[in-house]
């Protein structure tokens, strides 16, 4: 099992290499603090990823403050040691081919119980 995972490891660094963004993730990250939620913000990498459109247009969605317009038809393809998150607790925005980026959703791919790569859906922030 350990060449399979070997080569899909291989596989996915490939597709990342045919067009490479370097990136350095800026985390805003909420903290229990014993009582209280605190922000700690810090960066993680460089890392090497592929961004890549993923179909679709701008939708508008609702929120309570009002009505937003959302690109969300980029995606990520990262290593399997690549350090990057998404959650209720946890932002990550990147800059990326003159625009920023925030990671709404990443998704661990694995084979035979071990992570090969992670993907991930981005939000265009700017």
């Amino acid at each position: 099992m350990k060449n399979i995972v070997a080569m899909r490891r291989k596989h996915t660094q490939w597709s990342i290499d045919q067009n490479p963004v370097m990136i350095t993730v800026n985390r805003r990250e909420k903290v229990n603090m014993g009582g209280y939620m605190d922000e700690i913000q810090s960066t993680t990498g460089p890392f090497i990823v592929r961004v890549f459109t993923s179909g679709g247009s701008p939708q508008e969605i609702s929120t309570l403050a009002g009505q937003k317009q959302v690109d969300r038809h980029f995606s990520l393809l990262a290593d399997y040691q690549t350090d990057i998150r998404a959650g209720t607790i946890v932002i990550d925005e990147f800059e990326a081919h003159g625009m920023i980026f925030q990671v709404k959703a990443i998704y661990p791919q694995t084979v035979a119980g071990e992570i090969v790569g992670y993907q991930g859906e981005l939000e265009r922030v700017t």
